[in-house]
């Protein structure tokens, strides 16, 4: 076939409005093709984000149960974070400079 016998085929108004259509969908419309790649990328991102955080969600639950089981875990965290003491004991704090 040659190229103007395939062109005459094509010259039907159902095809031409069929290939505007798509053409106004894939470029021209709201949500055009590189808009909905953009959102899929984002989405993914997203995903990836929500994976991460999870696991670092899963990481804190696991860190609290041991610590709220561990009554010594307990006391080294509350005197190194939140510099707590027992009654007879005096806590000094040195820092370090660099």
């Amino acid at each position: 076939m040659n190229f103007w016998r395939i062109i005459g085929k094509l010259n039907n108004r159902y095809v031409i409005a069929t290939l505007v259509f798509v053409l106004v969908i894939i470029f021209f419309d709201q949500f055009n093709l590189r808009t909905q790649i953009n959102l899929h990328r984002e989405l993914k991102a997203q995903e990836a984000e929500i994976q991460s955080l999870e696991k670092g969600i899963e990481l804190y639950k696991d860190s609290l149960r041991m610590v709220m089981e561990d009554r010594e875990g307990m006391e080294r965290i509350a005197r190194e974070k939140y510099f707590m003491k027992r009654d007879n004991e005096v806590v000094y704090k040195i820092e370090v400079k660099e």
